[in-house]
């Protein structure tokens, strides 16, 4: 979130350094040099004759800066560390601290000037640090120190520390300021920075003064005294990461609870970054306003939550965070929270409730039961009630939107089609889940990134896991040769579509399973991996079916849930032999020139442990596959759409968009013709939303039947038939990790966004206007024509202010832009690709394009677009002219 702003300020004890990918770009650890907090991990090292006494308004300890040896100090054991984590620049607080016990002129100047010499001799140790000084103006004749900016707390609004409170501040300290600020630009040629306090939950409020203190030509802050709270500026980062509290699954795993399952998609849709995490655990410590988009807490039981959490959930309420509650009460509803929230409990109704309001949303998939039963029988005076229902003399409210946030209780939210009857598919939203996270959380109307499309085309790709490399096919022509062969032969050579190919080592390899087969399997996997269309994956080493057993029993063959991996004989399981292992024996094997292994496919239950994740990262491996969307036309829900992804910690997996074989041909007992129904998955989730991606997966096994290989060969022409966009799973996999670190700010009525450079597309909101082209930086295009208004980045970071305006743009293309560059009359643009270039250009008309000296002529036109194709897979250096 910082990396879009100028000058980012990080607390060091807050963070473990700037990640490596940052380290090119200049962060400010804060530093105090005036006083310090016995709570500092270097304290205790400090000597008494260090200090000169206390702030009583924060308890902290004000040093003696007139000493050689506490500066020697501070160099050594404060700034040093954290040049070395990384960070190029340093905000220095509290350098007025030493005028509440320096009292003489002779004594402040003393302290100013060790101060100064402090300052100095940082900057000569570290020459290319870049500083910020918090107040401080009487320094700036002393130092030689490079400074980029000065801040200075309260403009308008101040924090008494020692009265606990907030206060306006007067005229004549504002006029002082603002003096001082006007001499530090004008002698120094720095930027100013106002710091001011608000509450956390008066968000608008910290709009309004930041809006204030922008008008003086001065860069606005403004948090909460605490600093816990992400504030805002003139430049207003939106929170995209979501607090996802789940408890009460019955399933042995987290990554099977509802909360996952379900929760993932209409969160991760709408731009959101879930960070998971189990009621029963600690909660995030701080206030959460501005760090986070909002709290969603879903249960599956009731009872679950304990005090420390509702106190916990009510501080977070009060500091203006949105909260959604979903399955059952996220606070006991006869507790002494509940009154907090609304809530006023019901007795159980003696007849069957009738409903009275039904919001539009309610009835969504599954119309409502005409028997309703109330799992939590309460009512909301404070709620926009999305269904109320009548029985007798009391109302009850299980659907809501709040001033908090809402919720949506059981059996409001999923239900199975079949009362009583649980499966896969049956289970239908109650409620628009879309609908109801977007108005109960508050979200507001932002660009939204989107990695299921590039350059205005819906992506496609293909990836196989390499279950039965060895076995024989029974297909014409083929039999008693291995299904390999065959996917090879009829697949592979025939379609060049990017196909991502994995291998199980302990299958193909001389020391596996399959020694007297391995020559023939390795030729195979070379063969494949040379074809040019084809990049590397494994698929591990023995085939883990259960990860966390096959992690937590290493040494045996069987768990409580089967079969824990393949027999290979004196191994015991490890999650580094396994992944990284695996794919340095298909480097060192299998593959010739410049390829190496770019992913790992989870096997088996493909839900890997953290340390499997750790490993692939750590092995400089993507990792994909899990979960299971398979929505068809005969079970037409979005309960079966399911997220791009999951964090585990610090680790991540990347989800498949979509299923592979085995589930469509009810796990390969037929009929074997059935995964050609994976269109139908594609069509359902292209519209009325484009959800996922055109995802070809499945297994080599699928080579071995004639009707399962027919259905692949289907479902490859159909793809073939489509405009789509091809890439590689590995540029899939790093557009999910890129959304999840992206950042969106707003400035005004501008937006800017700051990105890896690997997503590529921003989905717009209907109550977003397109953007304005002239003058914006890092835009293409754009295209509405689909189930979304798509907005087409040509680098990793981009700015606008809304338009449209009718000057040309790219509208689509089927390849990556590798330059773009906005002219007067035109614009120049290169594209690389894998198939035979398809793009077109929007108002176009008295628009000539270029190529190497000659003119390219559109093979199509539609009104003020025209469309273009070439034989060729990429093309540099394209120039539109146009004569207006």
């Amino acid at each position: 979130m910082l990396s879009v702003y100028d000058f980012p300020v990080v607390e060091p004890d807050q963070a473990s350094g700037v990640p490596d990918r940052y380290r090119s770009e200049r962060f400010y650890a804060y530093v105090s040099l005036g006083e310090v907090l016995a709570s500092r991990p270097f304290f205790k090292s400090l000597k008494p004759e260090w200090l000169l006494g206390k702030n009583p308004d924060w308890g902290s300890h004000i040093f003696d800066l007139s000493s050689p040896d506490l500066r020697d100090f501070l160099v050594e054991q404060v700034v040093a560390p954290l040049w070395k984590q990384g960070y190029q620049g340093f905000f220095f607080d509290t350098l007025d601290s030493y005028q509440l016990v320096a009292k003489t002129p002779e004594q402040r100047q003393q302290q100013r000037e060790g101060l100064a010499a402090l300052i100095n001799q940082i900057a000569q140790r570290y020459p290319e640090a870049r500083f910020i000084f918090n107040r401080g103006f009487e320094l700036m004749p002393l130092v030689e120190a490079p400074v980029d900016a000065i801040a200075a707390e309260s403009l308008y609004q101040r924090w008494e520390a020692g009265k606990q409170r907030y206060a306006a501040v007067p005229e004549e300290d504002r006029q002082w300021l603002l003096g001082q600020f006007a001499a530090m630009r004008e002698q120094y040629q720095v930027a100013t920075i106002a710091i001011d306090y608000t509450p956390p939950g008066q968000r608008q409020q910290a709009r309004e003064i930041a809006d204030k203190i922008a008008g003086h030509d001065v860069i606005p802050w403004v948090t909460n005294p605490e600093l816990d709270m992400f504030g805002l500026g003139q430049r207003e980062v939106l929170p995209r990461k979501v607090l996802l509290v789940h408890g009460g699954s019955d399933e042995q795993l987290w990554e099977l609870s509802d909360a996952v399952r379900y929760g993932l998609m209409p969160l991760q849709f709408q731009g959101l970054v879930p960070e998971i995490r189990a009621i029963n655990t600690s909660m995030p410590a701080g206030n959460l306003q501005g760090r986070y988009a909002g709290i969603v807490v879903w249960l599956e039981q009731e009872d679950l939550s304990d005090d420390d959490f509702e106190a916990w959930l009510v501080e977070q309420k009060e500091a203006g965070v949105p909260i959604a509650m979903l399955g059952y009460p996220a606070v006991d509803p006869v507790g002494p929270n509940a009154q907090a929230f609304g809530f006023e409990t019901r007795p159980t109704p003696l007849s069957p409730p009738a409903i009275t309001r039904q919001h539009q949303a309610m009835g969504f998939e599954l119309a409502l039961p005409k028997l309703i039963e109330l799992s939590s029988p309460l009512h909301n005076v404070s709620a926009q009630p999305w269904l109320e229902l009548r029985s007798g003399e009391h109302t009850y409210t299980p659907a809501a939107t709040t001033p908090w946030g809402g919720y949506v209780f059981q059996p409001f939210m999923i239900r199975s089609v079949l009362p009583g009857e649980e499966g896969e598919g049956l289970d239908r939203w109650v409620v628009n889940p879309l609908t109801f996270i977007r108005e109960a959380l508050q979200l507001p109307a932002m660009p939204i990134p989107d990695v299921t499309t590039e350059n205005g085309r819906r992506l496609l790709f293909a990836h196989m896991d390499g279950d039965g490399f060895p076995s024989l096919a029974e297909v014409k022509g083929y039999q008693g040769q291995t299904d390999a062969r065959v996917l090879l032969e009829e697949v592979l050579k025939r379609f060049e579509l990017p196909t991502t190919i994995s291998v199980i080592e302990g299958e193909v390899a001389p020391h596996g399973l399959y020694p007297k087969m391995s020559a023939e399997l390795e030729q195979i996997a070379r063969d494949m991996f040379a074809l040019p269309h084809v990049e590397a994956a494994t698929h591990t080493y023995s085939h883990p079916f259960f990860w966390y057993d096959a992690q937590r029993m290493p040494g045996q063959l069987y768990g409580p849930e089967g079969q824990l991996r393949l027999p290979i004989p004196g191994y015991r399981m490890d999650p580094v032999r396994e992944v990284v292992g695996s794919a340095e024996y298909i480097n060192e094997n299998l593959l010739s020139g410049d390829k190496r292994t770019e992913m790992v496919l989870w096997s088996g239950d493909t839900i890997p442990t953290p340390e499997a994740l750790a490993a692939a990262r750590q092995g400089n491996l993507l990792n994909m596959n899990g979960s299971d969307t398979i929505i068809t036309e005969s079970a037409p829900t979005w309960t079966l759409v399911k997220g791009i992804g999951v964090p585990k910690g610090d680790e991540y997996q990347v989800y498949a968009p979509n299923q592979n074989e085995n589930i469509y041909t009810r796990e390969w007992t037929g009929p074997f013709y059935g995964f050609e129904r994976v269109i139908e998955t594609f069509k359902l989730t292209e519209t009325p939303h484009r959800f996922k991606p055109v995802n070809i997966y499945y297994h080599t096994y699928i080579a071995s039947k004639t009707a399962a290989l027919e259905s692949l060969l289907t479902v490859y022409r159909w793809a073939q038939s489509q405009p789509l966009h091809p890439v590689f799973a590995s540029d899939y996999a790093r557009k999910v990790l890129d959304f999840n670190t992206m950042v969106i700010a707003r400035e005004g009525n501008s937006w800017r966004i700051k990105g890896e450079g690997q997503l590529r597309t921003l989905r717009l909101p209907d109550a977003l206007a397109l953007p304005s082209l002239p003058g914006s930086k890092g835009i293409a295009g754009y295209r509405e024509d689909g189930p979304g208004r798509y907005v087409h980045l040509s680098a990793n970071e981009a700015h606008w202010q809304p338009g449209p305006d009718p000057v040309p743009y790219l509208q689509q293309a089927n390849a990556r832009l590798t330059m773009f560059a906005r002219e007067e009359k035109g614009f120049r643009f290169s594209l690389a690709g894998h198939t035979d270039l398809e793009f077109a250009i929007g108002n176009a008309v008295g628009c000539t394009l270029n190529h190497n000296g000659g003119s390219l002529t559109p093979v199509r036109r539609e009104g003020t677009l025209y469309h273009y194709r070439s034989a060729k897979h990429g093309l540099e250096e394209l120039r539109l002219h146009c004569s207006h």
